[in-house]
C-alpha cells in the first residue's frame, strides 16, 4: 500500500507541477474553437491544462461575487461584458494587461483597469437584399423609416441600450452624443416601427430562426448569428456601421487559485496569432489580437466584426451601470404598452 501510494504520487507529481488554468466562458462552439486552436496548442508550449467551465452570463456574475465574499474562489479567468465587470469590479484583479506585457499586441483600447479586451463581435442591422424592391437597408435611418415597410425583429434579452442607441442614431444623434440617453426621443424612433416589430427575440437561435422561416425582412442579430446565416447562403445584407459592439473582456479574479497561469494564458493569447483565426472560423468571434486581424485577406474582411469597431458604436457603461434601475424601468412600461 505505501509503495503503491508512492509510486501514485510519483505518477502525479508532473502533473501538479505543469499545473493548470480555469477559464469560464459561455461553453458552445465558443469553448470548442478556443480549445481546439488556442488552448491545445497554449499546453503543448507550457504544460500548462486549461479547463473549461461554462456557464451563461448572470451565473458567471453571481458565482464570481459568491465565491469572492467567501474567500473560495476556484475560477482564474472569466469572459465578461464590461458591464458586469464594472458591476463586480472589487471582486477582479486590476492591471493583468500591464502584467501580462500584452499593450503592443492587443487592439487599441483593449488594455482597461479590469482586463483585457478577448472577443469581439456586434449586434449589426440585417436586412434580405431579395426584399424592399431589391434594395436592402443600408442604415439605421432605413431601419426606422416607415417607407421600408416590412416585418421586423429586434432584441429583448436585457440590454435596451442595444437597441436605444440606433434608434437615437437613426433620429440624427452622432455617436458621440448617445449619452446621457434621451428616453422620450428614443422611444419616439421606436414607435414609429413598434407595429412592424414581429418579434422581440431572447435567444440567437431565436433570431436566426425568424429569418429563416422569413418571419422577418429585417432586424437586429448577434453578428456571430448573422454571419452564419450569411455563411448558409440566405440574401442577407449585414450593416456594420452604428451596430452597438458586443465586446467581452478577459478579467483574472482577486484571489484565483493559478494566477501566474493566467498571465501566462494572456500574455499567450495575445503574442501569437496562429489559431485565431480557426478561432474564428468556429465561433464566428474576431478576436483583439491585433497580429490576426491585420492578417485577414482583403476578400474576407467585410465578415469580420473586429475590422470595424471604428464604424460601431460603444455603449456608455459607466452610465448603464450607474442608471441601470431607471433604463429597465423606462423600457419595460415602453415594451409593455
Amino acid at each position: 500500500m505505501i509503495f503503491a501510494t508512492a509510486l501514485g504520487m510519483g505518477l502525479a507529481a508532473p502533473a501538479l507541477a505543469q499545473g493548470e488554468v480555469v477559464v469560464v466562458t459561455g461553453g458552445g462552439l465558443f469553448e470548442r474553437g478556443l480549445r481546439e486552436n488556442i488552448a491545445a496548442s497554449f499546453t503543448k508550449e507550457t504544460g500548462i491544462r486549461v479547463r473549461f467551465v461554462a456557464s451563461n452570463p448572470g451565473e458567471r456574475a453571481t458565482k464570481t461575487k459568491a465565491m469572492s465574499e467567501a474567500k473560495r474562489v476556484e475560477w482564474d479567468i472569466v469572459l465578461s461584458s464590461e458591464t458586469h465587470a464594472r458591476q463586480l469590479s472589487e471582486y477582479i484583479a486590476e492591471g493583468t494587461c500591464q502584467k501580462a506585457q500584452v499593450e503592443k499586441f492587443i487592439v487599441a483600447g483593449g488594455c482597461r483597469e479590469f482586463g483585457t479586451l478577448g472577443v469581439i463581435g456586434g449586434l449589426p442591422l440585417v436586412s434580405r437584399s431579395d426584399k424592399f424592391g431589391g434594395k436592402p437597408m443600408q442604415s439605421w435611418a432605413d431601419f426606422f423609416n416607415k417607407d421600408f415597410a416590412g416585418p421586423r425583429g429586434l432584441p429583448n434579452y436585457g440590454t435596451p441600450m442595444v437597441v436605444m442607441m440606433p434608434a437615437l442614431l437613426a433620429d440624427g444623434v452622432p455617436k458621440d452624443k448617445l449619452f446621457p440617453i434621451d428616453y422620450d426621443r428614443a422611444f419616439k424612433v421606436l414607435d414609429r416601427i413598434k407595429p412592424q416589430v414581429v418579434a422581440w427575440w431572447k435567444s440567437g437561435d431565436q433570431s436566426q430562426q425568424l429569418f429563416r422561416s422569413q418571419e422577418i425582412d429585417a432586424g437586429q442579430l448577434w453578428s456571430g448569428r448573422a454571419l452564419d446565416l450569411v455563411s448558409e447562403g440566405l440574401p442577407l445584407n449585414v450593416v456594420w456601421d452604428g451596430a452597438p459592439t458586443d465586446e467581452a473582456y478577459w478579467v483574472v479574479l482577486k484571489g484565483a487559485p493559478n494566477v501566474d497561469n493566467a498571465i501566462k494564458f494572456l500574455n499567450f493569447f495575445y503574442t501569437r496569432a496562429d489559431g485565431h483565426a480557426g478561432f474564428y472560423a468556429t465561433s464566428k468571434w474576431d478576436t483583439a489580437n491585433k497580429a490576426y486581424l491585420e492578417s485577414i485577406p482583403a476578400a474576407d474582411r467585410s465578415v469580420h466584426p473586429g475590422l470595424f469597431l471604428d464604424r460601431m458604436i460603444r455603449e456608455d457603461h459607466a452610465w448603464t451601470v450607474a442608471n441601470a434601475a431607471e433604463i429597465n424601468r423606462r423600457w419595460n412600461e415602453w415594451i409593455s404598452r
